[in-house]
């Protein structure tokens, strides 16, 4: 019987958390931003930020040699794929002052403890971790919305509620594809004010109503030839998961259909 042999660079390729954790905090610092298409010197960002230089720059080195800036001439920049991805405000993938490292530092406690961190948090205490959290599900929507929408059986539709919609990615790609669809994007009522302004902007007011309703403990609204509902059944038990599933039966037309997207994993999970 072969023996596999030791593999030693896989445990320190799975163990070097040095990568995320210098990607992560220059995307807190929302570094790439700030450098934008110039070129900065270790002092000023020791006179923007603090610090000192020669901090900044051995940091500033670690991101040049995971080739997210460039040095010229003691000077550093961003890479093209840094200023494509890294550092435009409303299209950036990390959003700035997310401490990721902290929430997933946090995981040996959490089992130890034996309770679920409360995921869900930000959406009822902190209103800045919430416009945080749904800017990057509103980007992550935008990004898959037309080829998601593509394979989805909408032609017969008339009516969608967007359950849990967020800032209303999906809604307003729904509209601009069915311009005959009307769209009802409910959320908790703290998101509406968000979302509304999201929907404004898009021109959609006419045809894309935000309610707010807290569909956990209320009922939803009535009648809809389809519901979508994104990204929600994850992180809810099964039996609350029945409960809002039985909902969302009440609330659909004779025929209609539910569209689920979400995680699913196999039996194994």
């Amino acid at each position: 019987m072969p023996v596999k042999k030791w593999n030693p660079e896989r445990l320190r390729s799975e163990s070097s958390y040095w990568r995320s954790c210098t990607l992560l905090a220059a995307a807190q610092l929302d570094l790439f931003a700030w450098i934008g298409k110039r070129e900065k010197k270790p002092a000023a960002l020791a006179a923007h930020f603090g610090g000192n230089p020669e901090s900044w720059e051995i940091f500033l080195d670690a991101l040049c040699a995971m080739k997210l800036l460039r040095k010229r001439s003691a000077k550093y920049a961003n890479t093209s794929f840094s200023l494509r991805h890294l550092a435009p405000g409303e299209a950036v993938s990390l959003l700035p002052e997310y401490d990721a490292w902290t929430a997933w530092g946090g995981l040996a406690a959490a089992l130890r403890a034996g309770k679920r961190p409360n995921t869900q948090q930000p959406f009822f205490s902190d209103r800045k971790e919430t416009e945080r959290l749904l800017r990057a599900l509103y980007i992550d929507g935008q990004e898959i919305a037309s080829d998601l929408i593509a394979k989805l059986p909408l032609e017969h539709s008339e009516t969608l509620l967007d359950l849990g919609g967020g800032l209303g990615a999906f809604s307003i790609a729904f509209c601009r594809r069915y311009p005959r669809l009307r769209v009802t994007l409910v959320e908790h009522p703290r998101i509406v004010p968000m979302a509304r302004r999201v929907v404004t902007r898009a021109g959609l007011r006419k045809r894309l109503r935000v309610i707010g309703v807290d569909f956990m403990r209320e009922a939803l609204p009535e009648k809809f030839d389809t519901v979508f509902a994104s990204n929600i059944i994850h992180s809810q038990g099964a039996d609350e998961n029945r409960v809002l599933l039985l909902k969302i039966y009440k609330c659909l037309n004779p025929q209609g259909q539910l569209i689920l997207r979400d995680v699913f994993m196999n039996r194994g999970r």
